[in-house]
């Protein structure tokens, strides 16, 4: 198990990282992600419609389905993202109706197979990544997340390690900070668990030192009960000699 996040920064976490140059897909990036004790929305990986059917009533409904390529960063744009699936009937249908979708939008785009996740609860959607800088090295991202991110615009940059002051003053600072409290009726968020992953992310990202990299978690879904990554993706260079 990994070791508690620290305020200073957090331990070196047990994360096993690929030893040259990688990009990881979501299930991959979501593995490394839960060993450095970061919550995450597993789920299955399949090939075909038929596969999707036989996995769905083990993965639970409803349920959520991606497009996995290494060609498609943006999923719901290219209609690779099906949500609030109920019945292995409904998955299937749904594996065939994006294959056609993708085909047309994106005839070039390699398919290596259909992630399927079980939906996730949480009322505000956050963005949390981590990166080199050319300049300022390793650095943590948060901002509003979801669909709304490049519209949005709403980002902090914290240097790594990232403290849990300072996880919470990046997270106070945000345009969307009203809705931790609750917003129309909805119960306030569980602010520490995002403190948490913040203090992780940064703990991981100082890992690195010089190796370019970049890992990114869109949305960490912040609710009552504490917060998931629904979606993830990373990139690591090769190791500096």
């Amino acid at each position: 198990q990994p070791a508690p996040a620290a305020a200073h920064g957090g331990p070196r976490l047990a994360v096993s990282l690929p030893a040259g140059a990688a990009v990881l897909d979501e299930a991959a990036a979501k593995a490394l992600l839960a060993l450095a004790g970061i919550p995450v929305n597993a789920g299955t990986v399949v090939a075909h419609a038929e596969a999707a059917r036989q996995a769905a009533p083990s993965v639970g409904f409803p349920l959520a389905l991606k497009v996995v390529s290494p060609d498609i960063v943006h999923k719901s744009e290219v209609g690779g993202v099906a949500l609030n699936l109920r019945s292995a009937q409904e998955v299937a249908d749904a594996v065939g109706a994006m294959a056609a979708r993708i085909a047309a939008a994106r005839p070039d785009a390699r398919i290596e197979g259909w992630f399927l996740q079980r939906m996730a609860g949480g009322e505000v959607e956050l963005l949390v990544g981590a990166r080199r800088d050319p300049q300022f090295g390793p650095m943590v991202v948060v901002g509003s997340g979801g669909v709304l991110v490049e519209l949005l615009r709403d980002v902090v940059l914290l240097p790594a390690p990232v403290g849990a002051a300072a996880a919470r003053a990046a997270l106070a600072s945000l345009r969307l900070a009203p809705l931790f409290a609750g917003y129309r009726g909805a119960a306030p968020v569980d602010l520490e668990a995002a403190v948490d992953v913040l203090v992780r992310f940064g703990a991981l990202a100082a890992q690195m030192g010089e190796r370019d990299f970049e890992i990114e978690v869109n949305p960490l879904r912040l609710g009552a009960d504490g917060c998931v990554a629904v979606d993830a993706r990373a990139r690591f260079g090769e190791e500096p000699q």
